[in-house]
């Protein structure tokens, strides 16, 4: 049913759906220009518009969400669909936690801005008491889009993290830049996360969502395991000076993105320099070595998560060339 929330009144459902949407940016031209627009295959069907694209990708999110057991709620009103709320089981902070953790990954809602408020509080109000107690839901919504927020507020989330959303084309080259110090990169294994010192390295409670009000070595413990996730799959860069770990990274290859936008993109997930090395050209070092490797494995885009109150890394990556494009906030509901 969610396809009919998506194809019904179509223009509001992009003035309202699209403004929140994590691509948009990529597509209104402030980094593209429009160069990114797919070319017609055979010169006969005329090439999709950023909308289409869009809008496809995301249908394609929701039936992966829900083809994987996530669950999928709509509100009806005149025998339509005007809201939609997806909910995916998140297994490893299950796992980690010892309880059931999920996330809502779509919250939408068509109308003017109070009333997908109210519409998105309703659905969610159903969410919740369909929902067992004792789970952990995590929700990180656009700050754009305030009656996401307003609705998750209504209904007891609570903010745990506010990131800014940065990126920048690949296909140029890298801006000058002069590190002040010169390290040792390379990608790290599982076993080299224990070589961090959780006092230099102070991921903030929070950072996932549900780690939020862990208690400190509980947190530190839940961070290392999902290091380690990246180092599996050689996604975890490290780097030294004389032999001890200064900074971290972790990124991964999207490459969902490349039927539908034509392009793949590059995400830095976390950049972490140890609190002695801030300010000393770590963090720039182990990001420019991040948007090589992409290149070098066909992004055309790179994007970066960071904690908006990082100032210093926030200005490393401007010097590299990276561009605001968003911002976004992290909330957590715990049953109880």
């Amino acid at each position: 049913m969610f396809a009919e929330l998506l194809t019904v009144e179509r223009s509001e459902v992009f003035r309202d759906l699209l403004a929140s949407y994590p691509f948009k940016p990529y597509a209104e031209g402030a980094l593209f220009s429009g160069k990114t627009r797919k070319e017609t295959k055979n010169g006969k069907e005329p090439a999709k518009t950023w909308e289409e694209s869009l809008l496809s990708l995301l249908v394609a999110s929701i039936g992966r969400a829900v083809e994987s057991g996530g669950i999928a709620r709509v509100y009806c009103a005149d025998k339509k669909v005007v809201g939609l709320c997806v909910t995916e089981l998140d297994d490893w902070a299950s796992r980690v936690l010892g309880r059931r953790a999920a996330r809502v990954s779509h919250l939408m809602a068509l109308g003017r801005p109070e009333v997908q408020t109210i519409i998105k509080q309703l659905i969610l109000s159903q969410t919740l008491r369909e929902t067992p107690r004792g789970t952990v839901l995590v929700a990180r919504v656009p700050y754009v889009d305030l009656s996401s927020i307003n609705a998750l507020e209504r209904c007891g989330f609570t903010a745990t993290q506010t990131s800014i959303v940065m990126a920048r084309e690949l296909e140029e080259s890298l801006p000058d830049s002069t590190p002040l110090g010169h390290y040792e990169i390379a990608a790290a294994g599982p076993d080299d996360v224990d070589e961090f010192d959780d006092a230099e390295f102070d991921i903030n409670g929070g950072f996932l969502g549900w780690d939020a009000g862990l208690p400190c070595t509980v947190a530190a413990r839940v961070h290392r395991d999902w290091l380690r996730v990246y180092a599996r799959e050689r996604r975890l860069l490290m780097a030294r000076d004389h032999g001890e770990p200064v900074g971290l990274l972790a990124e991964c290859l999207k490459t969902e993105t490349e039927p539908l936008l034509g392009f793949r993109v590059g995400s830095i997930d976390l950049v972490k320099t140890a609190n002695s090395y801030r300010e000393n050209g770590v963090a720039t070092d182990l990001i420019s070595r991040g948007l090589a490797a992409f290149r070098g494995e066909g992004a055309r885009l790179a994007e970066l998560t960071v904690d908006s109150m990082d100032v210093p890394l926030i200005r490393s990556c401007q010097s590299l060339g990276f561009m605001t494009v968003g911002s976004s906030l992290t909330l957590v509901n715990r049953r109880t």
